[in-house]
């Protein structure tokens, strides 16, 4: 598992503790970003926006921690500035 990687399990590990999968996209460009993530608990597949709606999860505080990853990502060594970046990846 890479940094980027990593980082993405910790952001949603600070948001809901207990999963039993996870599905990571991200596409962040030098301006903007596009982040989501869905988890399972149990056998059910949740969305973030969903879990945020249901005031599951924190809504600010997910945003506040996408736009600190969008940070990370672009500071990385493998950010190519002037492009979208994606990042998908299944923990």
């Amino acid at each position: 598992m890479t940094k980027i990687e990593e980082r993405a399990v910790k952001l949603v590990k600070e948001l809901i503790a207990e999963f039993n999968k996870l599905e990571f996209k991200a596409s962040i460009g030098d301006t903007s970003r596009s982040i989501e993530f869905f988890v399972w608990v149990g056998d059910e597949k949740r969305q973030c926006y969903e879990l945020a709606d249901n005031r599951e999860i924190d809504e600010l505080k997910m945003e506040m921690l996408f736009d600190a990853y969008a940070e990370f990502v672009r500071k990385s060594d493998e950010y190519k500035a002037g492009k979208v970046n994606k990042i998908c990846f299944i923990a």
